[in-house]
């Protein structure tokens, strides 16, 4: 008869504090760490320019999980430190989901944010390293120069082990802008390899004083140009300054994120206006060309 008891060793790491259940079978080639970084500094030294790619997997980071750090697992950021110390011209290239640390930023020349890209995510990563795609993105989420600095940091198993976020609305930016915390990179940043100037922000149209929070409306318009030498894609980000206190005493950010949208495929020299609507809450997305 087939046994359909878990195996010893599947109870035994259970009881040991793993979260789940169950466990994976798998295995890598055996290295010394020492070694590998080693070889890695020889390479650098032999080369012009250095694409270190680094970051995180299911192992280190997935979701209803929270990491304990923010820094890149295991021996990452000595690797990058001396992998930078030889070769100047190193660029980082980072898979994760999240912030995450980078106490080398300022021995490299750059550094690209990839996220989990897929199956197809070392094609997107060349096609942005070699110029074949302008970059276009913009952080999701502040990334913060230390930990301590996360609105979240002190809530962290804060309550028998657990974590309860209670920020409340002054999560991710606003908890920067209100205490006037530096970020690494704010919430929004990204690079491209073109430039873009705004032109011509104007206020269309507002409800008129007396209409009721849930009717309220707003309408904003502005022009968008491509001010360098190639093709590329922009998004704009429209921001509000609520008032800093209700009468009840409810407290609002200094401003928020109220609209957003995008240009596409903006040749060098080209404008085009983009326009929003915003409501007490949200926002609708219009382009006029």
């Amino acid at each position: 008869m087939h046994d359909t008891r878990r195996p010893e060793n599947v109870r035994y790491l259970v009881s040991s504090g793993l979260r789940y259940d169950g466990i994976r079978i798998g295995a890598q080639p055996a290295y010394d760490a020492d070694q590998a970084i080693l070889d890695a500094v020889k390479l650098a030294k032999e080369v012009d320019t250095i694409v270190l790619s680094v970051g995180l997997n299911q192992d280190w980071e997935s979701e209803g999980d929270d990491r304990p750090t923010l820094h890149l697992p295991m021996r990452t950021d000595e690797l990058v430190f001396k992998v930078a110390e030889a070769n100047p011209n190193t660029v980082v290239v980072i898979q994760g989901g999240s912030a995450v640390a980078m106490p080398w930023l300022d021995k490299v020349k750059g550094v690209v944010q990839a996220w989990y890209g897929g199956g197809e995510a070392g094609t997107g990563i060349a096609d942005i390293v070699y110029g074949h795609v302008n970059p276009s993105g913009r952080l999701p989420l502040t990334f913060p120069k230390r930990n301590l600095d996360n609105p979240a940091a002190l809530s962290f198993k804060s309550f028998n082990g657990k974590t309860y976020y209670e920020e409340g609305v002054w999560v991710g930016y606003r908890h920067y802008n209100a205490r006037e915390i530096e970020p690494l990179f704010p919430f929004g940043f990204g690079l491209s390899y073109t430039t873009f100037d705004y032109e011509n922000l104007e206020i269309t149209s507002v409800s008129p004083k007396g209409t009721k929070a849930g009717e309220w409306k707003l309408k904003a318009k502005v022009t968008v140009k491509n001010t360098g030498p190639i093709t590329g894609n922009h998004s704009v980000h429209f921001y509000l300054s609520p008032p800093p206190e209700t009468a009840t005493g409810l407290k609002h950010p200094e401003y928020t994120l109220q609209a957003f949208s995008k240009v596409y495929d903006l040749a060098s020299g080209e404008s085009e206006t983009v326009e929003v609507e915003m409501d007490k809450c949200e926002c609708l997305v219009t382009r006029i060309s």
